[in-house]
């Protein structure tokens, strides 16, 4: 079930590019007026689009959802990836994988981040983005640094596993 909350008219949803019809709200509908689409999503990315319509206006809005149906096995490595880059603040995300790759969704590992070089972690934040140890999520921790110039290297460790290396230029 994929639920749109919007406060427009009729919202359009789109799977993939494959539009899964229009729903009118209804304001009388709990929670929220959220509307609902039962949809049937494919293993890996997935593309999914809301397109609101109020009148003339048309507003979307879209995420990509990674849908995974595979069994995993104990936490066993992290991998270390640039995930976003706006200007000189870059996501790094670690995620948590059993011994054949596959990401653990459940694994609640503490993830402790370091960096060394032209960047610094943007740390002290209060969030589970802005903290230098940070419990996984979803199988997954994030942190940003900030890159001045140069190229940093971002680390990621679990109490379990040797350090993983992510060397990011500017």
């Amino acid at each position: 079930m994929i639920k749109v909350y919007s406060n427009a008219k009729e919202v359009e949803l789109f799977v993939n590019g494959e539009s899964q019809g229009v729903k009118k709200r209804n304001s009388q509908d709990f929670p929220a007026a959220g509307l609902r689409w039962m949809v049937k999503l494919r293993e890996g990315k997935n593309q999914i689009k809301a397109v609101a319509k109020n009148g003339k206006e048309l507003m979307t809005d879209q995420i990509e959802q990674v849908y995974q149906t595979e069994r995993w096995g104990k936490p066993a490595k992290l991998q270390v990836e640039e995930i976003a880059r706006e200007d000189d603040i870059i996501t790094v995300q670690a995620k948590v994988l059993d011994k054949d790759g596959i990401l653990c969704l459940d694994a609640k590992n503490w993830i402790y981040f370091d960096a060394t070089g032209d960047g610094e972690l943007i740390i002290d934040q209060g969030t589970s983005i802005g903290a230098r140890k940070v419990q996984a999520y979803n199988g997954r921790a994030l942190i940003r640094l900030r890159l001045s110039a140069g190229k940093a290297v971002v680390s990621g460790r679990m109490d379990e596993s040797k350090s993983t290396l992510l060397t990011i230029e500017k």
